[in-house]
Formats: C-alpha cells, sequence, structure tokens
C-alpha cells in the first residue's frame, strides 16, 4: 500500500517546482497508486491545505531554517507543519516520526536527522507570531497565504473588508457542484438515482441545475457514465442561463474546453440548432468531444481554432448569440487552483487583457442585430472585467449592456447584478468568484 504522506510530498513538489496543476497533479498520483478511501482524502487534505497555507507555513518555517535545504525538505517541514497546526485528528508526534521517515528514505540519514532536528526544534520552541507584522496589509497576505500585490490590487478595487473575506473564503474547503442534464432528466431525478448509488447531495445555493455533493463520489457512478450530469461551479453554471439560448439558434462559443458551458447551452437548447465551440488546443478539444459525447449531445459542433481569428472562419452577423469565455488571471478559482497564488504574476493580468481584447474584435462582426454576446471570467479583477467591457463598448457603439440580464439570474443576486453586469466574490454564495457581462446588437 502506498504511504499516503509520501505521495502527497511528491504531489507538492511536482507542484512547488515543477509548476503542475494541482488537480492534475493529484489525480495522477491518485490514480497510479494503490489507496484505499481514507488515504485518498488525507493526501488531498495534505495538497491542498500545504498549497492554501504555503505561505504561512513558511513564515512560522522560516526561522528554524540553518541555511539552504533542498525544496523537498522546505516542502516536507511545510507539509508536517501544516499537519500539527490545523489537523486535530493528527497527534503532533505521528507527524514528526512519518516526516522523518520519508526525509530518511528519500535523502538518507544525513536528511533523517535535519528533518528530526528541525522539526523537534519547533515543538519546543514558539512561532513566530503573526502581530509582529505591523502592516495591516501585509498582516493579511502572510496570513492568508496570498501575495502582497494581490491584497493591495482587491483592497483597491474593491474594499479592504471585501478583500479579507475573499482572501479567508479562498483557504475554505470546496464542495463539488454538479449540474444535471436537462437532456436526461431533472435534477430531482438525477439526487434520487445518485442516492440510489451512495451518493448523498443537496440542491444548489443558486443555480436550478445544480446539486451539492455532501457524500460518496459521484464520478464513479454508473449515473456519470451514462450522462446525467456535469461536474461545474454554480458561479459558471449562471453564464447558459445569461445567454439564454432560444431553441434552434445558432450559437458560438469561442474558447469552450472543457465544454461545461458549451454542453449547458447545447442542452439548454434541448437538441436543436447548433453550438460551435472551439479552442486552440487539440488535447483540450478532445475533453469537449468527450464530454459531448458522455452526455448524448447532438447539437454540438467542435473544431480546432484560434478564438482570435474566428472572424476569418465565419460570415458577418451569422450567430443569434456568441459566449466569449475569455481566459483571464483565475483570480476567482483559487480555492481550487491555490498554485495560482504563488505563479501569478502583476505583468500576467496585462498580458492577459491583450487577448481578451483581441477575442472580442475578432467576434464582434459575427453577432446578428438583436443578438447576444456574454462576456465573463473566473477572475476578480475590474481591468479584466466591467473595464474590459467598458473598453469594448467605446469602440463598439452597435453593442449596448442588456439591463434584463437580472431577469434570467437567480433573485438573490439581483442586488448586485447592474447594468447588465454581475460580479461574485469567492465566500458570498460558497461559489468561485466569476463575472458575467451580457451585451446586445441593436445596430
Amino acid at each position: 500500500m502506498a504511504n499516503a504522506r509520501e505521495l502527497a510530498l511528491q504531489t507538492l513538489t511536482d507542484i512547488l517546482v515543477n509548476q503542475a496543476y494541482s488537480n492534475h497533479a493529484l489525480n495522477d498520483k491518485i490514480e497510479k497508486n494503490d489507496l484505499t478511501v481514507q488515504d485518498k482524502n488525507f493526501m488531498a487534505e495534505l495538497v491542498y491545505g500545504t498549497l492554501q497555507n504555503e505561505q504561512l507555513l513558511n513564515f512560522y518555517a522560516a526561522p528554524f531554517f540553518k541555511g539552504k535545504v533542498k525544496a523537498w525538505v522546505r516542502i516536507l517541514i511545510q507539509m508536517t507543519l501544516y499537519q500539527m497546526l490545523f489537523l486535530d485528528g493528527v497527534p503532533e508526534h505521528a507527524a514528526v516520526s512519518e516526516a522523518v521517515a520519508i526525509a530518511k528514505k528519500r535523502g538518507g540519514q544525513f536528511h533523517g536527522k535535519l528533518v528530526n532536528a528541525i522539526l523537534r526544534e519547533m515543538t519546543r520552541s514558539p512561532l513566530a507570531s503573526l502581530d509582529t507584522i505591523e502592516d495591516e496589509t501585509q498582516r493579511l497576505a502572510i496570513e492568508t497565504s496570498h501575495p502582497l500585490w494581490l491584497i493591495k490590487l482587491w483592497s483597491k478595487q474593491f474594499g479592504q473588508e471585501k478583500t479579507q473575506q475573499m482572501a479567508r473564503a479562498n483557504n475554505e474547503r470546496v464542495k463539488m457542484a454538479i449540474r444535471v442534464n436537462a437532456v436526461r432528466g431533472t435534477r430531482e431525478e438525477l439526487k434520487q438515482r445518485l442516492q440510489a448509488e451512495g451518493v448523498e447531495c443537496k440542491e444548489g445555493y443558486l443555480s436550478e441545475d445544480a446539486l451539492i455533493v455532501l457524500k460518496g463520489n459521484p464520478l464513479k457512478t454508473q449515473t456519470f457514465k451514462q450522462g446525467w450530469f456535469y461536474v461545474q461551479d454554480e458561479a459558471s453554471m449562471l453564464v447558459a442561463r445569461a445567454l439564454k439560448p432560444k431553441h434552434h439558434a445558432r450559437v458560438l462559443d469561442t474558447c469552450s474546453a472543457p465544454g461545461g458551458k458549451t454542453t449547458h447551452i447545447a442542452e439548454m437548447m434541448r437538441q436543436t440548432g447548433k453550438v460551435y465551440a472551439h479552442d486552440i488546443y487539440e488535447h483540450k478539444l478532445k475533453l469537449i468531444e468527450e464530454n459531448v459525447k458522455r452526455l448524448g449531445l447532438t447539437n454540438v459542433v467542435t473544431s480546432l481554432q484560434d478564438a482570435t481569428k474566428l472572424n476569418e472562419c465565419y460570415d458577418k452577423e451569422s450567430f443569434d448569440a456568441i459566449l466569449v469565455d475569455a481566459p483571464c488571471s483565475g483570480l476567482g478559482i483559487l480555492r481550487r487552483h491555490p498554485e495560482i497564488k504563488l505563479t501569478k504574476k502583476p505583468s500576467d493580468l496585462d498580458e492577459i487583457v491583450k487577448i481578451q481584447e483581441n477575442i472580442l474584435e475578432a467576434v464582434a462582426p459575427l453577432v446578428k442585430v438583436q443578438g447576444t454576446l456574454v462576456y465573463s471570467t473566473c477572475t476578480v479583477n475590474r481591468k479584466e472585467n466591467d473595464k474590459r467591457v467598458e473598453w469594448f463598448l467605446n469602440k463598439h457603439p452597435e453593442f449596448e449592456l442588456d439591463q434584463t440580464l437580472v431577469s434570467r439570474l437567480p433573485e438573490v443576486l439581483a442586488a448586485q447584478t447592474k447594468n447588465g453586469m454581475v460580479q461574485l466574490f469567492p465566500g458570498d454564495y460558497q461559489t468561485d468568484g466569476f463575472f458575467i457581462a451580457c451585451l446586445k446588437r441593436k445596430a
């Protein structure tokens, strides 16, 4: 039987040193090793807990490092410290002894003694206090393990209180949300089917299509194989509702991988019309095709295309609706991908804005008069969101914001849906941070 802690260390090293995606690295290790359900859950807890608190753990651990240590040793110390500080069910002595055993196995007696010495000193000495950090912004950044530049950005754009809320929400555990395939049946029917296979769910907070998984793994069920649902965050589910495609419509999804919004749109059209789904990467296009096939949808057409060049592929005014679920900085999905906090730089935000603008420019002429253009991102950054919509409208006076968007979204979002746009923040409704804007072509 594989050792969960050892595999967690390998996974964290892949992420922190080799810049692998957290979900891919974790799933790869789980699939390739014989683990009990309990060990899988423990391993995931170690990986995501250490990643989410990496900066805080480093703040506590740094004073105990005498000189340079190898990256895997630093990560092992952080992972062990996470267990000691955050996991009540793990005895301190067990966490330490397991770490020493892993260090000996991986680096020999020297590293075993080194790790033992560092951890023993940690157990005997008081850890540094966050109160020693006088600057409130810097203290929040370290406490919640967010880069200082991001805390400053959010504080400027949304205020200190909202920034604190978001930063703390980003370190909370995520429950899986799934979207019923309306072509197969109703949400209640899906709930009953999953319950019969040992999976407990409750209705979602926002989306009428959503179930929140409370117990069990729905991905291991026959219900999943038979295409009854798609795993998707509730905020993301609102995009297709905002678009509200009509039956027999012709819809363009510009950046559609892995296919969540594409398939939702197709389901809402009840197998009529066509949804043209594109992505720039072949392996991502295959993901769309696999999901379309599993869900049993017949009205999706996939094609490998660069979204910035779609105006070269289609005639002007040839689509009733277009979705630009734009490439973005991903600052709204830090709960799911905490490694973004460690790798994203301020300059990345400026670079992605150019791509967003190029995509919008390419598809604007393809929208029919009275047609709909929905722009969405999974980020919390005004420069990529409402400021990008403002930029677009200044260049394209033939479009206007659709004030009726509020009628297509949950009533609870009415107060924050303004001028055809809505920004969801992490921590508001147990969802990711997400932005949606709906525009109409008037001429």
